[in-house]
């Protein structure tokens, strides 16, 4: 900081005012203090006569004026060194000499270096003058400078060198013409209303008052002597408080530069501002395309999931019920249940006798109590004996917003209108069969987020042996044929019958494969024989024969065996483990085919789907892309229309980090002020659409997504913002300054 510079093409920074062009040297040199940045900025105009235009901004003055304020930037850092290249080589010659002679006077206290082509004034000014031809030096000397300059100003008119001076001095007039003898004078003066009317049919007529450049001597021209530019002083060091300490750190801190970056976009053209209309628009398209890739990959389980999410399936068509009863009693394995565990359910609307007959049907997985408890619960409470169940949300729900439904023809528009009511597993066709469980009862609502009923373990298995099956259209079942498979009667657990059934002869089942038949069949099923009917391969035995008013011919056997029947008719497992990955190493390493149920489902859904959210993402991908490519053309083009400044500024010494600093807080002003307005448009867009049941799965709009945009534009602004800016401060101020693309 030594060193001052005089550019001569002036080199200040057009969008800013005089006094911050000259102060941001000093910011530069570690003066932070403003008071003091003050004081020394305000005194360095004054004496170069430019105080008056402190709040101008440089390219609202003219060009003597611009020299003036490279002067002041130049000295207001007090360097021991002035380097002064072409100082006057864009000024007229009144000009020249003002700042030559301002030049000169600050030579008294200082090492003025003048780089200049003009001899005469060389001469005139310089104390010692170093002669260079293509780039060599071909003299070096003293200059006692004792002559004067002979150095005639353009724009001043000496009225004693006139050879012709006529007076007219009458009454009211007092007029002067000076004029030589070839000249000729042929004008009319109007006076009228204070104005001064001239006609001059043979002359231009340029009319001199204070705002003109043109100046009238009386005298003859004179030599300029060394007097003229002693009078100049410049005290410049009484002033600076020398107990002031100088901090060199950067000119900005994030405060400062946010505020100057919303203070640049504040001052910019009418038609910058409306360009900002662009980078709201890529804001907009921004979180349009991120709502949506994020809306269609966001796979929520509601879309797929069928069973409880923490099942695993087991696929076999060959299922051993030795490997079964093998598999209850791994140490990993909390239960299992034979089949998918989905399980069909009517539930019952017969509040009134007009509702007598009304049902739905919904599909639901059977789930253990156990695996929940009170804490769980939203509504109600947990069951207290084996026909009472819970029931999650999830169902009741889509049981209410269903097309295809009853519920809320029969006022079921809540989910804690279902607790109490009653659940039955009989198929819509009751005449297939009169022995039917006892119906279950809702106690309470849980949100586990997994489509799953749950009840007592006990009853598993007349639960799926007792659900209907085959074919369902709307959730009606149509058939009934795997149930009972390869049996010539229906077989069913005693205990469900007890109320139905009178023992006649024999016994009731006790042991495994042990059946009672009707005592219509005795004749055919003798007592104590076995059947043709086998179940694992054991045929079953009859024990006893019963009576039914009911009209019943069914089978009845144990529990256990209707268990083995259960598994026999099915070709999975489901599997609720202890521990999933124990699990899935077990019964893969035995060669069975394990199934993470929750994956496997997914999966599924998104195969099933793959064209449509590939879709969807290249759609919002190519929008993403636009809306960055947009953003990055108009970072580009606004930059080049700064290249110039960045050239000035480190010309002038401003280090590439404050540089970086100060781009980065017009590109976080800039991409504030577009992106706020941008985001919350379509955000309200996207609400709008997402209100249309086609559109609910196509967008995701939450804080997360919102970050997410914000985070894209602000990187995305930054990075292509500060791109340019690195590329072009990798060069020289003089190869940045010498670009044919800057203004």
């Amino acid at each position: 900081m030594n060193i001052g510079y005089i550019f001569q093409n002036y080199n200040l920074i057009n969008d800013m005012t005089v006094f911050q062009n000259v102060a941001l040297a000093l910011k530069m040199s570690g003066v932070k203090n403003k008071d003091e940045i003050k004081k020394r900025v305000n005194y360095i105009l004054n004496e170069l006569g430019i105080y008056k235009y402190r709040n101008r901004y440089s390219n609202m003055i003219s060009g003597g004026e611009r020299q003036r304020v490279a002067i002041a930037r130049a000295l207001v850092k007090n360097p021991s060194i002035i380097i002064a290249d072409e100082p006057t080589g864009n000024l007229d010659s009144k000009n020249s000499l003002e700042i030559m002679n301002i030049i000169k006077s600050i030579s008294k206290d200082k090492l003025v270096i003048l780089v200049t082509h003009e001899r005469d004034l060389a001469e005139f000014y310089a104390s010692r003058i170093i002669e260079v031809v293509d780039g060599k030096v071909v003299n070096d000397r003293e200059n006692e400078h004792n002559n004067g300059l002979d150095y005639r100003l353009e724009n001043n008119i000496y009225l004693k060198e006139f050879q012709k001076i006529e007076t007219l001095n009458k009454d009211n007039l007092d007029i002067k013409v000076y004029l030589n003898e070839q000249d000729k004078l042929d004008v009319k003066l109007v006076v009228k209303n204070g104005n001064l009317y001239i006609e001059a049919k043979e002359h231009k007529v340029e009319v001199i008052d204070d705002s003109s450049s043109i100046e009238l001597i009386d005298d003859y021209y004179k030599k300029m002597s060394k007097e003229e530019y002693e009078k100049y002083e410049f005290k410049y060091e009484d002033i600076i408080n020398k107990k002031y300490k100088k901090r060199y750190t950067s000119i900005y801190n994030p405060f400062t530069l946010l505020i100057d970056g919303f203070k640049k976009i504040y001052n910019y053209s009418i038609l910058k501002k409306l360009l900002l209309l662009g980078f709201v628009a890529s804001s907009m398209f921004v979180l349009y395309a991120v709502s949506n890739i994020m809306g269609v990959t966001n796979i929520k389980d509601e879309k797929f999931i069928t069973k409880n999410k923490d099942y695993l399936t087991i696929i076999d068509d060959d299922i051993k019920i030795k490997d079964y009863l093998k598999y209850e009693k791994l140490d990993f394995v909390d239960y299992i249940i034979p089949g998918d565990s989905q399980i069909q359910f009517q539930v019952l609307y017969g509040d009134y006798f007009q509702t007598a007959n009304v049902f739905d049907y919904f599909t639901t997985s059977l789930t253990s109590i156990k695996t929940i408890n009170q804490k769980n619960l939203i509504l109600g409470k947990m069951p207290k004996n084996k026909y009472e169940v819970v029931i999650d949300k999830t169902i009741l729900e889509d049981l209410i917003n269903a097309s295809l439904t009853n519920a809320k023809e029969v006022g079921m528009v809540n989910v804690s209108d279902y607790l109490n009511r009653e659940l039955s597993i009989n198929n819509l066709f009751g005449e297939i069969s009169k022995i039917n469980m006892k119906n279950l009862k809702i106690v309470g609502i849980c949100d586990m987020g997994t489509p799953s009923i749950y009840m007592n373990e006990e009853i598993f298995i007349n639960v799926i042996a007792n659900a209907p099956k085959g074919d369902s259209y709307n959730g009606i079942v149509l058939g009934d044929s795997d149930v009972n498979n390869y049996l010539s009667h229906k077989i069913y657990d005693v205990e469900l019958a007890k109320d139905k059934i009178e023992l006649t002869e024999g016994r009731m089942p006790e042991n495994d494969y042990e059946i009672i038949v009707n005592e219509m069949n005795e004749y055919d099923m003798d007592l104590n024989e076995t059947v043709d009917d086998e179940i694992n391969g054991h045929k079953l035995e009859v024990v006893g024969y019963y009576n039914s008013k009911e009209n019943i011919n069914d089978f009845f056997t144990t529990n256990n065996t209707i268990k083995y029947k259960v598994i026999q008719d099915n070709n999975n497992i489901t599997i609720y483990p202890k521990d999933k990955m124990k699990a899935i190493n077990y019964f893969t390493e035995n060669g069975k085919y394990i199934e993470d149920t929750y994956n496997k489902d997914r999966e599924r859904y998104i195969a099933s789907n793959k064209d449509a959210i590939i879709s969807s993402i290249i759609l919002a991908g190519i929008i993403l892309a636009i809306s960055l490519i947009e953003i990055f053309l108009m970072m580009r083009s606004s930059f080049l229309s700064r290249v110039k400044e960045v050239g000035i500024l480190r010309a002038i010494g401003l280090k590439k980090m404050d540089i970086y600093k100060m781009f980065l807080g017009e590109i976080i002003a800039i991409t504030t002020v577009t992106a706020i307005p941008g985001l919350l448009i379509t955000a309200n867009i996207i609400k709008g659409l997402q209100m249309i049941p086609y559109y609910q799965d196509q967008f995701m709009l939450n804080l997360s997504v919102i970050g997410i945009s914000v985070l894209i534009i602000f990187v995305f602004n930054i990075i292509v913002g500060l791109l340019p800016v690195f590329n072009v401060i990798r060069k020289t101020p003089a190869q940045i300054l010498s670009r044919n693309d800057v203004d």
